[in-house]
């Protein structure tokens, strides 16, 4: 299979993901408990990515700087990154979500900049203004120019924080990846320490009886639901990597970045009374994620 077909399928899988996850959030109060269903089963897959390639044994390289730095990845990218993710689609849907934490790109490329001393060139500078063109146009509405009236004015402020706070947590997530690598820690050996230290991190959260009840009395189709999304998300990031093992990176990663896109879609032609669908927001998405692809 090419590696742009792979490439397409992990982005479709990804956008799937976000279809199940607004219904599964619709059906149960909390929705930072389903991220104790998905998160668990990136496990088996990190490891299914070691055997297949024959680096399990790069687990032994991993110096303790390292694993420091892919275990705080973890936390931030699938523990708080994931929940802050789930809320806001609870409380806003896909499509705006998918717009909101976008800005996790303009936060990795600021720390990139003043941390790691990345290089800026002008398709950095221009996909950073499509970005925060696409998430500020998402969020005017019919009243903006009246008095009182703010940008952002119809979502909900919960919405705005779990937003942006899933684009603030997925976008330190890739500079500690890069910190763990210039650490001397093999890739693939840091997305099971990931994996691992964010599933031991919801694990002592059962320790909280109220936290376990909550957990045993989701309705059986949330937990499906949940699970499903698990599964399409590791399955979209083990396409990625296939994807990126047969063809360039400059081929893949525009095709994966168009999954907001793919939401749209999806979303328009299975949960359409459950979404947005302003022009506002068409146009916000499209334009993140040409911001998206100018940054690769």
């Amino acid at each position: 299979m090419g590696g742009s077909i792979l490439a397409v399928l992990s982005a479709l899988s990804f956008a799937v993901n976000s279809i199940l996850l607004r219904r599964a959030v619709l059906k149960i109060s909390d929705a930072s408990l389903g991220v104790m269903i998905s998160i668990p089963i990136g496990v088996p897959f990190a490891l299914f990515l070691l055997i297949f390639t024959g680096r399990l044994g790069s687990l032994a390289d991993l110096s303790w700087q390292s694993v420091l730095f892919f275990a705080a990845a973890g936390i931030s990218h699938y523990c708080l990154g994931r929940s802050f993710n789930y809320n806001s689609i609870q409380l806003v849907g896909s499509n705006i979500t998918s717009i909101l934490r976008r800005s996790s790109i303009l936060v990795a490329v600021s720390l990139g900049l003043f941390l790691l001393n990345e290089p800026v060139g002008w398709k950095v500078v221009v996909g950073v203004l499509f970005i925060i063109f696409g998430i500020t146009i998402t969020g005017l509405n019919p009243k903006m120019f009246d008095k009182g009236a703010r940008l952002f004015s119809d979502m909900p402020r919960k919405a705005l924080f779990y937003g942006f706070g899933t684009g603030f947590f997925w976008g330190i997530s890739p500079i500690l990846i890069k910190l763990g690598i210039l650490s001397g820690g093999p890739p693939m050996a840091g997305v099971l320490v990931s994996f691992l230290t964010a599933t031991l991190v919801m694990a002592l959260s059962l320790f909280h009886r109220q936290r376990r009840e909550e957990l045993w009395s989701m309705p059986g189709k949330a937990v499906l639901l949940f699970a499903g999304a698990g599964l399409l998300s590791s399955a979209a990031n083990l396409a990625r990597f296939f994807a990126l093992s047969v063809a360039p990176a400059s081929i893949v990663a525009p095709l994966v970045a168009t999954a907001p896109v793919f939401v749209l879609i999806l979303a328009f032609l299975f949960n359409r009374k459950l979404e947005v669908f302003s022009m506002n927001v068409i146009i916000g998405c499209v334009t993140t994620v040409m911001g998206g692809i100018l940054l690769i």
